[in-house]
């Protein structure tokens, strides 16, 4: 091999030493090149000529691009257009092409240098609305007017205003008469739906003079939809006046429920809306009747038309029914769903405990049935009520060996191993985002057993259910992390696989990211919650990045799980809410007094994402017993009735009693290790 001029002596040492080597393995051994990247990485900082020597030993490196593409991207201005297109043509593969094609495309278009910009703009496809606005601006300026304006209609019809860029494309559009009031009238009415009425002000100078006065009584309408029973129009006199009237009833009824509802009840009829307006405000009044439990729930969806109602609706009206024990309407609201989705186990569950309660026990016990061939909370819940075992399942991937050697050596892959090697997470994510759908299924399921033998449990959960491949239970329910967990778990005295399936259910074991909502780690502390309950948990912390470090982080989500246990009488059902919601939530939700079944309650809880957080952190927590070498504990020694909060701990105590379970529940590590039938090889 002939070697370059070396960039530093240190670099020269590792050019001098080091052949590049590709074992014939599942994957390449890159140990040697990887460190000497680490080093041109480094030298590459100080002196862009270390990269010459280094493209002759790590020509087969992975991540080679890497520093090529920091080596151009660092100064673009400086950059040669020639080095760029090559790079954008070699590594098309790759998120890096895109990255720096956006960003010279960026600094093109602040220099003004269109000719090149569309160069590398191509078709335009693939570019945001600004760059797009920007190809358009280029092609104004180099001649190509017809050719600029094609398109001008998908940039015009958005419901929020334009990037500047566009501004240049869209006054030549008006100018040679593309602006219709058709097309202005269309904008207003994106505008309106997106909130924006600043921009639908605006646009009201492009509408025709007689549609003028209905977008001025629309735009008043959305700041004071409680007006509309005084407007003075009705559905027909205007070809947009019905779609008014229903934008301004279904903008008053989350404002004004009540006097939505009153409004509609003695005013809608007199409106002369079509049926579709009709059923839509029907559908909004309902719901929020049902979310916000109000009494009248039950009553006005008994006197709505089919039409009006939907999956969501239904499965609220059938929320409603059990908040009141009116199993006859569960029946009709599990009945009223479409075929497939009543088919599913969360409605066949319901529409057993409904058949069941009014005494129609065999076919209670066939709805139990189909319910309980699914792994989840209602399958197991359904299973209970037929005293069988709950089905797992576990069916391992079945994976080619030439499937997964094609997959092990995908340009793709090797730069996510190598990444995941150095630990540089984030860009191993970027470089799964841009790669996993341009697999396909067999391919995704080679790469999630890939990813799982890596320890790379986040990707290997969300790569196979990319693939719907839901069988192999190892797999999507990994032991991650499991030794700090079951540590935590032990100090705290907290069931093992309940803490297993909070950091299952958290954050699929992603150990090393901020949430949206800020939560830290593992699993998904908040900040402050950290910062407040560190000392009792024994934790030191100083920064975020401190509650970020697995050890802290299992120890903090575990020491709060048992904080919420103690102030929740010992029912996890309750804890693992309040996890999720917060526990101020949670004491809102309990009833005001006598006692509710754990079941229903469970159904009843208002958020969305917190009755599925809770449901599949039960379901995951039967999973991860067993996946700890437990015996998996039934449903009924987990969920308790829900009574005000200080009879919780009583009613714990009795639902145990009645089970003939003396003492306390088995909630922690201890008492699983300890009770007949619940052993495992971790049980220290």
């Amino acid at each position: 091999m002939r070697i370059g001029p070396c960039a530093g002596r240190l670099l020269c040492l590792l050019v001098l030493s080091v052949v590049p080597v590709v074992h014939a393995s599942a994957s390449p051994d890159f140990s040697m090149e990887r460190s000497l990247f680490l080093i041109a990485e480094r030298a590459l900082q100080q002196d862009e000529r270390g990269l010459i020597a280094t493209r002759e030993v790590l020509g087969a490196y992975p991540l080679l691009q890497y520093l090529e593409y920091r080596l151009l991207a660092r100064n673009l201005s400086a950059a040669d257009p020639e080095s760029v297109a090559a790079f954008l043509e070699n590594h098309a593969d790759g998120p890096l092409a895109a990255m720096l094609r956006n960003s010279y495309l960026d600094h093109l278009a602040k220099e003004r240098n269109w000719r090149a910009f569309l160069r590398f703009a191509g078709d335009g496809s693939g570019l945001s609305t600004e760059r797009t606005c920007f190809r358009m601006q280029a092609l104004l300026n180099t001649g190509s007017s017809a050719a600029a304006l094609d398109g001008i209609e998908s940039i015009w019809l958005h419901g929020r205003s334009q990037p500047k860029a566009c501004d240049t494309a869209l006054n030549a559009w008006r100018s040679e008469g593309g602006l219709t009031p058709e097309l202005a009238w269309q904008r207003l009415e994106l505008a309106i739906a997106a909130d924006q009425t600043g921009l639908a002000r605006y646009l009201r100078r492009y509408l025709a003079p007689a549609d003028s006065p209905w977008a001025d009584r629309w735009i008043e309408l959305e700041a004071n939809p409680e007006r509309l029973l005084q407007a003075g129009f009705r559905a027909g006199d205007h070809p947009v006046a019905g779609r008014i009237l229903e934008s301004a009833f279904l903008r008053w009824v989350p404002r004004d429920l009540e006097s939505a509802l009153a409004g509609w009840q003695t005013h809608g009829h007199r409106l002369n809306l079509e049926p579709e307006h009709q059923y839509r405000i029907q559908h909004a009044l309902a719901l929020r009747l049902a979310v916000r439990s109000h009494p009248e729930t039950l009553a006005f969806m008994a006197r709505l038309p089919d039409a009006a109602f939907d999956d969501q609706l239904r499965q609220w009206q059938l929320r409603a029914a059990l908040r009141s024990q009116d199993w006859n309407t569960v029946l009709r609201a599990v009945d009223g769903m479409d075929a497939e989705t009543r088919t599913e186990a969360p409605w066949q569950y319901w529409r057993g405990r409904a058949l069941e309660r009014t005494g129609s026990r065999d076919a209670a016990l066939a709805a139990y049935r189909v319910a309980a061939q699914e792994r989840n909370f209602h399958g197991f819940l359904a299973a209970d009520r037929l005293g069988q075992p709950y089905r797992i399942g576990h069916e391992p991937l079945q994976v080619s060996a030439e499937v997964l050697d094609r997959v092990a050596h995908h340009p793709a892959i090797l730069r996510m191993r190598e990444l995941v090697l150095l630990e540089r997470f984030p860009e191993a994510r970027r470089e799964w985002s841009h790669a996993i759908d341009r697999l396909s299924p067999a391919e995704q399921e080679a790469a999630a057993r890939l990813f799982s033998d890596w320890g790379w449990h986040d990707r290997a959960i969300f790569t196979v259910a990319r693939a719907r491949s839901w069988g192999d239970i190892d797999l999507r329910f990994p032991l991650a992390f499991d030794d700090l967990i079951l540590t935590g778990a032990r100090e705290q005295q907290i069931d093992p696989a309940w803490a297993m399936a909070i950091a299952r259910q958290e954050s699929a074991f992603l150990h090393d990211v901020r949430s949206g909502a800020g939560a830290l780690g593992i699993m998904q502390i908040m900040p402050a919650t950290g910062r407040t309950v560190a000392t009792a948990a024994g934790v030191r912390i100083r920064n975020d990045a401190d509650i970020l470090k697995p050890e802290n982080n299992t120890r903090l989500g575990t020491y709060y799980l048992r904080r919420n246990l103690d102030g929740f009488g010992g029912h996890s059902l309750l804890s693992t809410a309040a996890y999720n919601a917060g526990a101020h939530r949670v004491r809102q939700w309990l009833p005001a007094n006598g006692a509710m079944e754990p079941d229903i309650w469970a159904e009843l809880i208002p958020f969305h994402e917190t009755r599925d957080y809770v449901q599949r952190v039960f379901a995951y927590r039967i999973i991860y017993a067993v996946r700890l070498g437990l015996t998996p504990p039934s449903m009924d020694t987990l969920l308790f009735p829900i009574t005000p909060q200080d009879r919780l701990a009583q009613s714990r105590e009795s639902h145990l009693a009645s089970l003939g379970i003396a003492g306390p529940a088995l909630v922690s590590t201890r008492d699983f290790c300890d009770a007949p039938g619940y052993t495992s090889a971790r049980c220290l």
